[in-house]
């Protein structure tokens, strides 16, 4: 039994539950101090306006002297100088000493390239630097003023993650184009192949990149769905021809006439002349083929000149393979006579003639259908029947 005065003297039980701890944001504790002094200074309440106004004129000043770094760094990306030579060539300038100046199309190429890439880094960086300062400024003025910042910021988390959820596609977009700026892998003027799309790079954005193909069509490929680059201009590019050669050819006659072709197109053409950058090369034996023997020619050229090199090659192949009677290989489903049919190979072949008077020889069919051209020389291969 309790007596109701004893109540007074029984302990009070506590709770044992300890009490949430609110961890401060970093660098909170030097805007508290920087406040107090303005409060002793100023007053209460002139001082909160005053370290408001200092705040910003502060974050106005840290968003001037970042959009001057940034502009001094993609300048030197622009001009593909460093930072010594701009200023030798500077000082050139202002003494009237003309600088000779490369204005061939892979110069003006270039140059665009490093103008696409280094205005793409310049609105990228200062677009982050820019949302950094207000959002950083904006918070200290909002805790300035007496607002909690501890429910905007979970706020803001929690929209984070949601903006994350649906515009993946998006965030990825945009930082497979950061990295492709980083490492440089393709530019304006560059030929790739990205896949499903290939041509030439008209514009590269942070988000896709546009390409003109061969055929005109203009396709723009968002960067998150490019998966491998084949960059087909990266510094030189490669002209490679591979011809299918009989086997009873003549191996090294075959590869000193590819050798005088390519002499002769460089000859023929000042064009080719200066795209080619190496001398041919002919390894060999390529693969062998039921039919067939494959020799490949290969010679390092300027960017994006390979087809044109390869086409003048192959009309100059074709002229000296002529010239020196070297003949391509011919399908195994036929064959050529080069004099008329002796008369037992026309009677097993075509046992009957509507014409009596039909020549000897000449569009013969086998019993398989196959059909017998060719009217001088022996007999140099059989197909079958």
């Amino acid at each position: 039994m309790v007596i109701p005065g004893m109540l007074a003297l029984l302990p009070v039980p506590t709770s044992t539950t300890p009490e949430p701890s609110v961890t401060p944001l970093p660098g909170s504790e030097t805007v508290d101090q920087w406040s107090s002094y303005f409060e002793r200074t100023f007053g209460s309440g002139w001082g909160n306006l005053a370290f408001i106004g200092v705040m910003i004129v502060l974050g106005l000043l840290l968003w001037a002297a970042g959009r001057w770094v940034i502009t001094l760094v993609t300048r030197s990306i622009e001009e593909g100088l460093p930072l010594t030579e701009r200023k030798a060539r500077s000082a050139l300038k202002r003494a009237r000493i003309s600088i000779p100046l490369n204005d061939t199309l892979d110069a003006r190429l270039e140059r665009e390239r490093r103008k696409q890439r280094a205005r793409t880094i310049r609105i990228v960086l200062n677009s982050t630097l820019a949302v950094l300062i207000i959002t950083t400024v904006t918070l200290i003025v909002l805790a300035q003023i007496g607002i909690s910042i501890a429910p905007l910021l979970a706020s803001a988390g929690i929209v984070g993650v949601a903006l994350g959820f649906g515009a993946q596609s998006l965030v990825k977009d945009l930082i497979a184009g950061v990295f492709m700026l980083v490492e440089d892998q393709y530019g304006v003027g560059d030929i790739i192949d990205v896949g499903e799309a290939s041509g030439v790079v008209e514009e590269i954005g942070l988000r896709s990149v546009r390409l003109r193909s061969v055929d005109g069509t203009m396709w723009y490929v968002p960067n998150g769905n490019i998966t491998r680059v084949g960059n087909m201009t990266r510094l030189w590019s490669r002209a490679m021809l591979e011809i299918k050669l009989g086997y009873d050819t003549d191996l090294d006659e075959a590869r000193e006439a590819m050798l005088a072709a390519v002499e002769a197109a460089r000859k023929a053409d000042e064009h080719i002349d200066s795209s080619i950058l190496s001398e041919p090369e002919v390894p060999g034996i390529e693969s062998f083929d039921y039919d067939s023997v494959t020799v490949r020619l290969l010679i390092q050229v300027q960017p994006a000149t390979q087809w044109d090199v390869m086409r003048a090659l192959r009309r100059e192949i074709r002229r000296e393979f002529a010239q020196r009677g070297i003949a391509m290989s011919l399908p195994h489903q036929g064959f050529k006579l080069s004099q008329p049919a002796p008369a037992d190979l026309r009677a097993a072949a075509s046992p009957t003639h509507a014409d009596p008077a039909h020549e000897p020889g000449l569009d013969e069919r086998t019993r398989s259908g196959s059909v017998v051209r060719g009217d001088e020389g022996d007999v140099e291969g059989e197909g079958d029947e």
